[in-house]
């Protein structure tokens, strides 16, 4: 293993923490990459200014192609860097099906938002095998609306994700725009598998009876109307 490899593997093994990052910059500094390096320094400074900020856009919009270089970057894929990384990923229902396995490869992403969802497809992803770096996950209902049949009701989108033992790698979830019915919400208080949320974001229009979920989520939960 190269010593970058190396330092890259460190990185990915504390993810949560700044210094193996702060030492691949003073790496990349030495090996004629102080833009990289300065980028990441950057996004890692939680006290940085606006001026500091601007820096980073500058770097990442002149450098972005090449620090993508090896990610599935089609067209309609949008990558977003945190701390200095792609770390956050946003994509269409289709594509990431269609591409998943290219997807669900990349280690860096920990945060993952799929739009223009259907029932069948969130049953779809949560039989499949997931990266166990995303602790971070959005699922955003077909802004169309019923476009299928079997979406009339989104009953089986909430029992999906509440039976799918990968959701308890996740420190967040959220669920936008996919109508509950107190089934639903039922299955989200039972499941076993959300024990180590941070946060459980629900946005839709539900003038129902969210009790269960306050009992068990308490201030964990986080309700857009």
């Amino acid at each position: 293993m190269s010593d970058e490899d190396a330092l890259l593997a460190a990185i990915l093994a504390h993810s949560d923490e700044d210094t193996p990052r702060l030492i691949y910059a003073d790496w990349l500094e030495e090996h004629g990459q102080p833009e990289r390096a300065e980028f990441i320094r950057i996004q890692c400074d939680t006290t940085a200014d606006e001026a500091a900020e601007e820096r980073a856009a500058e770097l990442e919009e002149r450098n972005r192609t090449k620090w993508l270089t090896g990610l599935p970057t089609f067209s309609g894929a949008r990558w977003v860097f945190r701390r200095g990384f792609p770390e956050r990923l946003d994509v269409p229902e289709e594509l990431f099906l269609e591409r998943y396995d290219a997807f669900a490869r990349v280690p860096w992403v920990r945060s993952l938002t799929v739009h223009e969802l259907h029932n069948r497809a969130v049953r779809d992803i949560a039989n499949r095998p997931w990266n166990t770096h995303w602790i971070e996950l959005e699922l955003q209902a077909h802004p169309s609306g019923l476009l299928f049949e079997d979406d009339n009701d989104h009953t089986p989108t909430f029992i999906a994700i509440a039976n799918c033992p990968q959701v308890a790698q996740l420190r967040r979830l959220h669920l936008s725009m996919f109508d509950p019915t107190p089934q639903a919400i039922d299955a989200l208080a039972a499941s076993p598998h959300l024990a180590r949320l941070k946060e459980l974001r629900l946005s839709f229009v539900y003038e129902g009876d969210f009790g269960p979920l306050r009992d068990r989520f308490g201030d964990r939960l986080t309700i857009d109307w």
